[in-house]
């Protein structure tokens, strides 16, 4: 899971490369930030083509008509593809338009359930969407939500057993659901521009006819998916004057606002990208632990510009993270139907802060940045049988690291708005319950996390 967030920040770090292309043309360099340019100036109108790529989080869960229980299966993978789209400006803040993009969505996680020697599998491998958009328009950025119709490419495999050597049944159609999500689009010059974009897609379910534990009993299967998408992307507008591709021109304005103190809040989502390994009554398994929940919180930092246009920082924030899943697996590992030995995972998390660092590039009215450093968790998790009454659950204040990026663009000459994500490593714990005849049941949580935030900054002193 870790290169999740490594992914996260690679695509940020290269929106920082290209944008140091900014244009001067397109806003008179003594006119102040906070200032709203001539509707001409910042002309979104119109036809454009683009390219983007990121990364990606699944969430899957399945569940049988017989048994009792759920298994999650969570990935983290890579997506990039093409985009089209119309945008038709208004009022003269306000934009409407229509996109659509098609490309690679990679995410697979195949393991041997925690206490049944079924196979669990899923594999993504391609995706799409037909969204519509609406955006404010402020300066040279718009702030806009999304949503529409989403398509993904799922291959789901379930049942075997690797001790009798039966093989699992494979499923691979094409998911049609729905996705929204929002994003922040700035120019990089008259034609040319950058966005940072998250979406959630909702891929249904998916159903079909497997052997759980190799027999010879068929039983029906039912997998969903849902996916969340952290895009980088690129766009160039057809119908203005031509545009090259804009290599360290001037920026639209002096970068010189972003200098010193900041304050701010923030909120989104939580995702968590928990994995468990052990073993359950001497036998090696797997498991994930799926969920997602609200952040929000606070957030302090201070800006240095170098060189005019890069930017180094520190930024240190503390938040809420309501992730709170609980699930028992299947119950028996020789039948469905002599529940005897249920064992429940659970985890839950209070709050989180990080300490990270930022380096970017500013075009004056935006900076694009990758950000790193350490992080802190308040995190409960463990795993507990209910037949027996015995359990293994325990709260800890887990350290780690965490990486990502974003894009901030300002409102005016204080005031600024951010989309940004964060991948956060919390480091491992051991958890040991009994299970029937005295057989431990250990499981080794590797607690992993995502958040993906919308924030408000103030600028303090001149």
């Amino acid at each position: 899971m870790q290169r999740v967030g490594l992914l996260a920040f690679a695509g940020a770090m290269s929106t920082v490369v290209l944008g140091t292309a900014a244009n001067a043309a397109d806003m008179p360099a003594k006119a102040p930030v906070y200032r709203a340019p001539p509707v001409a100036t910042y002309d979104w109108n119109g036809f454009y083509l683009g390219a983007y790529y990121g990364a990606a989080v699944r969430h899957s869960d399945a569940h049988t008509n017989s048994f009792v229980g759920t298994v999650d299966n969570n990935a983290g993978g890579l997506t990039g593809g093409v985009t089209a789209g119309y945008n038709w400006q208004f009022n003269p803040n306000m934009l409407v338009g229509i996109e659509g993009d098609v490309g690679y969505l990679s995410s697979k996680h195949s393991f041997k359930d925690f206490n049944d020697p079924n196979i669990v599998g899923v594999k993504t491998s391609w995706g799409g969407t037909v969204r519509g958009r609406l955006g404010y328009v402020a300066g040279p950025s718009v702030i806009y939500a999304t949503g529409g119709v989403a398509f993904v490419g799922v291959e789901d495999t379930f049942g075997g057993n690797l001790n009798l050597g039966a093989v699992p049944i494979v499923q691979s159609d094409t998911r049609t659901g729905w996705t929204a999500g929002g994003g922040i689009e700035t120019k990089l010059s008259r034609n040319w521009s950058a966005k940072s974009e998250y979406l959630y897609v909702d891929a249904g379910d998916s159903s079909f006819s497997s052997r759980p534990l190799g027999g010879a009993t068929v039983d029906t299967v039912t997998f969903h998916h849902q996916i969340h998408l952290l895009k980088t992307g690129f766009n160039y507008r057809f119908g203005g004057p031509v545009d090259p591709i804009p290599f360290m021109a001037a920026p639209f304005s002096s970068p010189d606002r972003w200098n010193g103190f900041y304050v701010g809040a923030f909120a989104g989502g939580g995702l968590s990208l928990t994995h468990v390994a052990g073993n359950f009554q001497n036998s090696l398994g797997e498991t994930d632990i799926n969920d997602t929940g609200f952040t929000g919180g606070v957030q302090a930092g201070y800006n240095w510009i170098i060189g005019g246009r890069w930017l180094a920082g520190v930024e240190g924030d503390v938040g809420y993270l309501g992730i709170n899943k609980s699930f028992g697996e299947w119950d028996d590992v020789n039948s469905p139907f002599n529940l005897t030995n249920t064992i429940i995972f659970s985890q839950k998390t209070d709050w989180y802060g990080t300490a990270r660092g930022r380096f970017g590039v500013t075009t004056g009215p935006a900076l694009f940045y990758g950000t790193a450093g350490a992080a802190w968790v308040r995190v409960r998790d463990g795993m507990a049988n209910t037949t027996l009454g015995v359990s293994d659950i325990q709260s800890r204040t887990a350290s780690g690291w965490t990486i990502g990026g974003g894009t901030e663009i300002a409102l005016d000459a204080r005031w600024s708005a951010k989309l940004d994500f964060l991948y956060i490593d919390a480091g491992h714990n051991q958890r040991t319950v009994t299970g029937n005849g005295g057989f431990p049941n250990g499981g080794n949580f590797a607690d992993r996390f995502e958040v993906v935030r919308a924030g408000l900054s103030y600028k303090l002193g001149g």
